[in-house]
């Protein structure tokens, strides 16, 4: 998610159901107009989810994304029904929508470990169902990796059964959301061909969705940062999965150089994707519909940087003045 380091030397995809995954739900405002662009960050949830609502509007949000425990534990608290509330009710006063939960970094649904994977699949289902309470529109989730000397298909089955099952345990609707990797070591979801390869194996956990992390695409040697790249990873992407699976955007620029599998995110324009390949990639016609969450490290103030120069790369039609939020 945020990690950081000094930086180095035609129409929109929109995901089957996307519009009835957020119309109506308690992040929609009916009747309001939508923003024409959605930008936001993932925001931390330390001292309670009830302190998410002032972290998205101090950034000048209009789309977010959370946890709703500790990434790097297994272990949970129960979700307080009153504060989910008052979390729905608020980003939709806001009208800061979408809005997406991201599952903890320990799930390894690829794992040939059979207690940790299924310890992953009880973990995700429940994810889920604590998505619901926060009015989310998906959960984003990593895919795992396979281990030294793991085999990458027996890999992509384990992720299918992982995902098929976490469906039928949560009893819940709401889209899964595959992360593509930076495809270091044994890790899964380098590419969208295998991450296709899982969805059709996986046909019974719709609706399942692609979030497409420019950082992390980037790392994997995938050519998002060029023209003509882009039109390529986007060609594959469709070819795939099909037309209608991506439905987030992780925007990143990348710590480190093109191919080298390694995952660092970067503040935008100050890393190696730069400002250029960034802009190209918010304006494209096939992305621009979709929301976009920053994963930049640092603080406040970074972030509201970051938001700034994101929106100054938008066309001066499309561009608004930043406002605080009351």
């Amino acid at each position: 998610m945020r990690r950081g380091a000094p930086p180095c030397t035609g129409k929109a995809l929109a995901p089957p159901g996307f519009a009835e995954a957020t119309q109506g739900r308690p992040g929609t405002q009916a009747g309001k107009p939508a923003l024409p662009r959605r930008f936001g960050f993932h925001v931390s949830i330390a001292g309670g989810i009830g302190r998410v609502l002032e972290r998205v509007v101090e950034r000048h949000c209009t789309t977010a994304q959370m946890f709703t425990s500790s990434p790097s534990q297994w272990r949970t608290v129960p979700v307080d029904p009153e504060e989910a509330a008052a979390l729905r009710e608020g980003l939709a006063a806001a009208d800061i929508r979408p809005h997406f939960v991201h599952a903890i970094y320990l799930l390894n649904l690829a794992s040939p470990d059979k207690e940790l994977w299924r310890r992953s699949v009880r973990h995700l289902a429940e994810e889920l169902r604590r998505a619901v309470l926060v009015g989310a529109a998906g959960v984003v989730l990593h895919l795992g990796s396979v281990g030294e000397g793991g085999r990458a298909w027996d890999g992509v089955r384990r992720v299918a059964k992982a995902l098929r099952e976490v469906r039928e345990r949560a009893q819940v609707a709401l889209p899964l959301i595959l992360e593509n990797s930076a495809g270091a070591g044994y890790t899964l979801g380098g590419t969208p061909e295998q991450i296709g390869e899982m969805m059709a194996l996986a046909e019974s956990a719709e609706p399942l969705w692609l979030c497409l992390d420019t950082a992390h695409s980037f790392a994997a040697g995938l050519s998002v940062h060029t023209a003509e790249g882009l039109e390529e990873v986007l060609g594959r992407v469709v070819a795939a999965l099909g037309p209608e699976r991506l439905g987030v955007l992780h925007l990143n620029d990348s710590r480190y150089e093109f191919g080298t599998h390694r995952d660092r995110h970067w503040h935008i324009g100050k890393g190696c994707i730069g400002r250029e390949g960034l802009a190209r990639i918010v304006n494209h016609p096939r992305l621009k519909g979709l929301p976009m969450i920053m994963e930049t490290p640092g603080t406040v103030e970074e972030d509201r940087r970051n938001m700034f120069v994101v929106r100054r790369m938008l066309p001066g039609e499309e561009r608004w003045k930043l406002r605080r939020r009351r």
